[in-house]
């Protein structure tokens, strides 16, 4: 994608409260396997800052009445090391914003926590926080 060498990684409050339950529901007592998801989740991160776009995600709809035309809205599907079943299906949602060079991941969940996605009113009010961080970014003098 041209435009951006590098992306500013700027993880929602909604994110590292998702991955901090996952963590709690999924891994609490396997130390081995909690290891291996932090791994992964980092290793998404750092794909992230070098290219959001890459083949492993996929563009998602926005919620009704939520779409911005200078964002877009993307998910990794991706298997959840040692678990089983629809827990097995992990989803890290995430927000591209070319303009700033910058990525929010939104939240992170099982299938097995929500079949399809987390409703359109939650993802909406994420996209909120989103578009007032991106307002701030843009309105504050250089420091």
């Amino acid at each position: 994608m041209p435009g951006c060498e590098i992306y500013s990684i700027r993880p929602l409050p909604k994110f590292e409260i998702s991955l901090v339950k996952l963590v709690k529901t999924h891994y609490k007592k396997n130390k081995r396997a909690r290891d291996s998801f932090e791994t992964l989740i980092q290793k998404y991160i750092e794909t992230l800052a070098k290219d959001p776009f890459f083949d492993e995600s996929d563009s998602e709809n926005f919620p009704k009445g939520a779409y911005k035309p200078d964002f877009e809205f993307r998910k990794i599907r991706f298997l959840m090391p040692e678990l089983q079943g629809a827990s097995r299906q992990g989803r890290f949602m995430y927000v591209v914003h070319q303009a700033s060079c910058s990525v929010y991941p939104v939240w992170i969940y099982t299938h097995e926590e929500y079949p399809k996605r987390p409703s359109d009113q939650e993802l909406k009010e994420q996209f909120a926080i989103i578009e007032e961080m991106n307002i701030v970014d843009v309105d504050s003098p250089p420091s």
